[in-house]
Parts: C-alpha cells; sequence; structure tokens
C-alpha cells in the first residue's frame, strides 16, 4: 500500500502511564492514524519499548509503525540517540515532518529537510516560585527558547500557553496554533453500573466524596481542601488520584494533625480505563491549581458528566467556561461555600454536568486530529484521509 506522507512523533512517553505527556501521546497518534487510515502514514520513535496496554492497541493500527534505536549501541545510548541520532533515522525513513509530543526536538532536523511541530504543555516553570530561580529552571528556559525558535510551527494546549509563549519567549503569534489537548473517547462512553461498583470495592471509595486528579504538588492546592475538610460534613470524603510526590508526605501529616486522615484518600495505582468511573462516582471534581496549561481533569469531568468546581484563572475559564463554579484557590470560606452549595443544589448540579457535556465535545480526539492536520498544512504537509 502506498502512503503519501510520512509522519514521525518523538513518542518517548506514548508507553508511559505519565498523565500528561503519555496520555496526550497516545490520543494523538491514534487520532491521526484513524483521521487519515489510507494514505499517511505514522511513525512514532521511542528510545526503549516497555509494556503498555493502551500503545500496543494503537500499535495494532495498519498505518503505525514504531520506530526504535538501530544497533545495539544506539539502544543503550538513548539520550544521545534521541537529541542527535535520531534525525539520520528519519531521514533514512523518508520522513517529511516531525512531531514532537512532549516538549522535544532533537538537533539536524532542518539540515536534512525535515520540517518539524512541537506541542508545548505548560509554562509552569515561569510560575512555581518554588524553582523559578533553580538552575534546572533556567537550563530549561534555555532549551525550551532555543526549540521554539528554531521549530517550524509550535501547538500550545490552550489558548493560555500561547499567551505566555508569545510574551515569555519572543514568538510571534501567527508561529502558534492552539490545540486542545484532548479527551480519549473512554470519557464520552457510557459508564455501567458494573464498571462503577468494580472501582468503588476495589479502592474503597466513599459514598460522597470531593475529587482530585493529578501528581501531587504544591500549585495544585490539595492542601487547601484538606484544611477545610474538618469544617465539611463528617460524611464527605476527600479523594486525591495521582502519582505521589515528596508533597504527599505534608498532605498526610497535614490531614492526620487535624483529625481528617480516615477522610482523606490516596490513589497512586488506577489504571486507565477505570478512571472514567472514578469520576462518575464522585459528587465534585475540584481543581483549584495556581496554574495549568491545559486543566485535563476538568475536560474529562466534563466529558463523564461530573460537576466542577475550578480556581479563577484564565485556563481554566477557557476550558469549562459557564459549565464550571468558580473559587479563589485561597479563600477556604468561598471553597467550603461553594461545595456546599454544589451538593445541595441539584438544578445546578444538572445545568452544569449539560453545559459540560455539551462544551466537551470540543476536546474529542477527531477534533484534536482535525486541528493537527491543519497546522499541518499550514507548513507544506498536506494528510489527506
Amino acid at each position: 500500500m502506498k502512503h503519501s506522507i510520512t509522519i514521525g512523533f518523538d513518542a518517548k512517553h506514548a508507553m508511559s502511564d505519565d498523565a500528561e505527556f503519555g496520555a496526550y501521546s497516545r490520543l494523538v497518534i491514534e487520532a491521526l492514524a484513524l483521521a487519515a487510515p489510507r494514505y499517511s502514514y505514522f511513525r512514532p520513535y521511542i528510545p526503549t519499548r516497555t509494556p503498555h496496554k493502551g500503545y500496543e492497541a494503537i500499535e495494532r493500527l495498519h498505518n503505525i509503525e514504531t520506530m526504535e534505536p538501530d544497533g545495539a549501541l544506539w539502544r543503550k545510548l538513548t539520550l544521545p540517540w534521541r537529541v542527535w541520532r535520531v534525525a539520520h533515522d528519519l531521514h533514512n525513513g523518508g520522513v517529511e515532518l516531525y512531531h514532537g509530543l512532549t516538549e522535544h526536538l532533537p538537533l539536524g532536523l532542518a539540515a536534512r529537510k525535515i520540517r518539524s511541530v512541537v506541542t508545548v504543555h505548560n509554562m509552569a516553570y515561569l510560575y512555581d516560585k518554588n524553582i523559578l530561580n533553580s538552575p534546572e529552571n533556567l537550563i530549561h528556559r534555555l532549551y525550551m527558547g532555543r526549540i521554539l525558535h528554531r521549530v517550524d510551527r509550535i501547538v500550545a494546549v490552550s489558548e493560555s500557553v500561547k499567551r505566555d509563549i508569545v510574551k515569555h519567549c519572543n514568538i510571534y503569534p501567527d508561529k502558534i496554533d492552539v490545540v486542545y489537548s484532548g479527551v480519549a473517547k473512554r470519557f464520552t462512553e457510557p459508564v455501567s453500573d458494573e464498571q462503577i461498583a468494580k472501582v468503588t470495592e476495589k479502592y474503597m471509595l466513599p459514598e460522597r466524596y470531593l475529587l482530585s486528579v493529578g501528581r501531587h504538588i504544591e500549585r495544585r492546592n490539595m492542601l487547601n481542601i484538606i484544611r477545610i475538610m474538618p469544617m465539611m460534613d463528617h460524611e464527605l470524603h476527600y479523594v486525591i488520584v495521582g502519582k505521589t510526590t515528596t508533597h504527599t508526605m505534608r498532605l498526610q501529616r497535614v490531614a492526620k494533625s487535624l483529625g481528617v486522615l480516615d477522610r482523606i484518600h490516596f490513589i497512586t495505582n488506577a489504571t486507565e480505563d477505570e478512571m472514567p468511573a472514578i469520576y462518575k462516582r464522585a459528587s465534585i471534581l475540584i481543581n483549584i491549581s495556581k496554574y495549568e496549561g491545559f486543566p485535563t481533569s476538568v475536560a474529562e469531568a466534563m466529558s463523564v458528566g461530573t460537576p466542577c468546581i475550578a480556581s479563577r484563572k484564565l485556563c481554566m475559564e477557557e476550558i469549562a467556561e459557564n459549565s464550571a463554579l468558580y473559587v479563589s484557590a485561597t479563600n477556604r470560606d468561598e471553597i467550603m461555600s461553594t461545595i456546599r452549595r454544589l451538593l445541595e443544589d441539584k438544578e445546578l448540579r444538572d445545568e452544569l454536568i449539560a453545559t459540560g457535556r455539551r462544551h466537551a465535545s470540543r476536546f474529542r480526539p477527531e477534533v484534536v486530529a482535525f486541528n493537527l492536520i491543519n497546522c499541518y498544512h499550514r507548513i507544506g504537509v498536506n494528510i489527506r484521509g
């Protein structure tokens, strides 16, 4: 079968459970492969192969071919391969465009006339006071600046991220396309009673709970939710789904000191297939982060049909619009009163759920694919279905 175009991807995280990079990489690769099944060929380039159920399903599509380092030496030197050698492999493989899905771009693409696109997921390093002046932050700023100036096209996962790129990286706005990260199809499919019962039993979920989803980091303000729990109905619990960090110990310590540790549940090993049921069982999804590039948990909750409370930030208001209630992330009285209002007002809950599902249609995988195809078209790469 002849393919009219070959697209390469930096797919380092496609086989990982990383909530941001991994899920995004798989969604994009699969969505594009399904959108252009006849005349396009997609090659994810990975430095190391690891078992992953979600990626293995994508790999079975006929127009997907996973590429690994060629030769024993490069399989050992995976970082140098990803930075320097992969451009050679792309050229030999006839790749016309390379998309850095995870804010990375190899050297040597322009010299081999391979067009390039990079996705920028967030600019959190500009706002996190804990790392603002660290050497790692400086290196990241220099690295991102270099990439963004030499890439042919930039994909920002929200208008909020685009504004930050323009403001802080001196990039011309017309070089940037806003393409929302998207929400996997599983979140728009009906969640059965059997699925809900299964996750409820497995994770011993309480009858009523607030839900936050994401890696445990300070800027997500999970601590402020824990601090209001003593003042909330004692039957209301708080479930946090995401990877633990050093910040987790602080969350646990504060919960214990307030006497609410038995009402705080940490779930660190939930699978992608279990997440829709966990969202569905929740009374409210609450994301009062100080900064998000694309608030994935809000978009997923909207898709499932769970009402949301979000921080009064531009990225949140852009994604949820009028389908969420907004609070100051530091105003505990406002957070408490908004939670109580949403728990008690059925009419308001139903309204937010209905509008949330309508707005969430913007994040379907086929919409992501359509917008990325248009992005590629702007630099002369024309994908046909």
